[in-house]
């Protein structure tokens, strides 16, 4: 089972170099990275330039990308762009990085009047049928492509998009049908939704379909369980049992891939180095490989 450093413990303009040298310095197996590149020092093409450079200068490296179409409501022509544009980039992340797993999403859905943190009631508390059967359509799109290549696609179980929860990201796999088309599992962004579930229902209801996942950790402080007020930490010192998602990635992992987050600013290489330590842990007391 591969490790990967995410973006996020070291993202910023001129932060390349840096990031593959510290997951490379830590020992983990690769790194995901963002599809679109959005600072200044490099334009899209620069950017996946540098990235294919930096393949090549570590080639045992897994890279991960993350992108989105929003199928659920963009504008019909915006969509056909933006779907031809991610299939070519499909293409060159696995030609080029030998990419075998892609984290995606179908576009944000947040109800009218709601903030952003009202999780429960925004992604799929304000989805209607057509966002499913829109997302359902794309999603049938890219899997193919992504099967001809060899490729599996994630579903970030994250809030305020359509796959946030279990019980719709398993009516929207099974409405896709897409033996490509799975979830990246991801309990820190479950257990700060009010309608959120335990690790065990997660592996009951989709662990067929589990592609990827990320590790981080949160806090819920105690007395604010119903507002749902939540700090991130470090990967072993939240609330979510950790020990308990890996024990059950060992079993249903299909890429045999995660990354680890970090969910807070501050030191994030420090972080990251901390973090191996305990995927090394978890990986020792269960016996993965």
């Amino acid at each position: 089972m591969k490790t990967l450093l995410h973006v996020n413990y070291y993202e910023g303009a001129g932060r390349l170099d840096e990031l593959f040298c510290i997951a490379d310095r830590f020992g983990y197996d690769g790194v995901e990275l963002r599809w679109k590149y959005v600072f200044p020092d490099y334009t899209q093409d620069a950017y996946q330039q540098k990235v294919l450079e930096l393949k090549q200068k570590y080639p045992h490296f897994e890279i991960v990308f993350g992108g989105q179409v929003n199928f659920c409501r963009g504008e019909k022509s915006q969509v056909e762009k933006d779907t031809e544009a991610y299939l070519a980039f499909l293409e060159w992340a696995s030609a080029n990085c030998g990419s075998k797993v892609m984290n995606f999403f179908t576009g944000g859905l947040q109800a009218p009047g709601c903030q952003y943190m009202e999780f429960d009631k925004n992604g799929s508390g304000c989805a209607t049928e057509e966002d499913y059967e829109k997302s359902a359509e794309g999603l049938r799109i890219v899997g193919k492509k992504a099967a001809e290549l060899g490729m599996l696609i994630a579903l970030e179980t994250h809030n305020c998009y359509l796959h946030d929860l279990v019980e719709p990201c398993r009516k929207l796999l099974d409405m896709c049908g897409s033996p490509a088309v799975g979830i990246n599992y991801d309990q820190g962004n479950i257990i700060i939704n009010k309608n959120g579930c335990a690790v065990e229902k997660v592996f009951e209801t989709l662990g067929d379909k589990i592609h990827y996942a990320h590790l981080k950790n949160m806090l819920i402080p105690r007395g604010l369980e119903e507002s749902r007020s939540f700090m991130g930490c470090r990967l072993s010192d939240g609330m979510i049992n950790n020990m308990a998602v890996m024990r059950g990635l060992k079993k249903h992992l299909k890429s045999g891939i995660f990354a680890v987050e970090y969910p807070v600013s501050g030191d994030g290489i420090y972080a990251a180095a901390k973090d191996i330590e305990y995927i090394r842990f978890i990986k020792d007391y269960l016996k993965i490989d």
